[in-house]
């Protein structure tokens, strides 16, 4: 369950005990706001001895807190300083405007997303009382093969990675429409990057259709995808044709100031 996507570059001497320290934020992320020990030992497969030291030591530190009433574990606002300089260096607060403009205008839910080992991990959504509404949190993952924010960012890597990364990946079939084979899918990232924006048509969920263009930074490298995330009911060619249009305006009009950047190897 929390398997992940490692690269042939990683540490030869990692430490452990930091290693389990973090994959338990991880499970506690996952899984609700509140989980007791017996729980924590499931989902970890660690020892019950381990879950309690690695529970003391995050609550000396400050990111997990314990409920006075049913004694369960919970993350605390902390966590939160971890993320928001990461926040500013993708520049999420400078691209909030340009993404209420277009959910406005198409009253349609707009995303954001970066790369994450071998999935795209959602970072900021915008839609209104009438557009699509489906689970998609802040935090939310997707495969990155069948996804337009996925592809987008897969298309704009050195031909390395993504030959590392169609190696490795597990190419799983979600709906009848999922691409599933590693030459096709790797033709399809070629035109992806040719022509500055992916679209997918019901290969990650039925009923949904999606386009993406890549958001680059000052120095010129890709750091973000943006999305229009909307029902397959609403789908006509004028339509669709807008939408990419005011991506792509989007897309070649802004340069975000941090110097983040996507790569395979990013976190995993």
């Amino acid at each position: 369950m929390y398997k992940k996507f490692y690269n042939n570059n990683q540490y030869k001497y990692p430490i452990h005990s930091v290693e389990n320290a973090f994959l338990l934020l991880e499970v506690l992320v996952n899984n609700g706001l509140e989980l007791g020990i017996a729980e924590l030992c499931k989902k970890t497969g660690f020892p019950k001895g381990t879950v309690h030291r690695l529970l003391g030591t995050l609550k000396n530190l400050g990111y997990i807190d314990q409920s006075l009433t049913n004694r369960k574990y919970h993350l605390t606002t902390k966590i939160l300083r971890l993320g928001f300089p990461l926040a500013d260096n993708i520049g999420i607060s400078y691209l909030l405007p340009y993404m209420k403009n277009l959910s406005q205008e198409f009253n349609e839910t707009v995303n954001l997303a970066v790369l994450e080992g071998d999935e795209i991990l959602y970072i900021y959504s915008n839609g209104g009382d009438n557009t699509l509404k489906f689970d998609l949190k802040i935090g939310s993952r997707q495969p990155a093969y069948c996804s337009a924010l996925g592809r987008i960012l897969l298309a704009y890597l050195p031909e390395h990675e993504i030959n590392y990364y169609l190696k490795n990946v597990e190419l799983k079939k979600f709906t009848p429409f999922t691409m599933t084979d590693a030459k096709e899918l790797k033709e399809k990232l070629k035109d992806v990057r040719k022509n500055g924006y992916a679209f997918i048509k019901e290969e990650y969920m039925l009923g949904i259709f999606c386009i993406a263009v890549p958001l680059k930074n000052f120095q010129g490298d890709i750091c973000v995808g943006m999305s229009f995330s909307i029902p397959t009911a609403r789908y006509n060619e004028n339509k669709v044709t807008s939408l990419i249009n005011a991506l792509i305006s989007i897309s070649n009009k802004i340069t975000l100031p941090g110097s983040f950047r996507t790569k395979i190897r990013n976190l995993h």
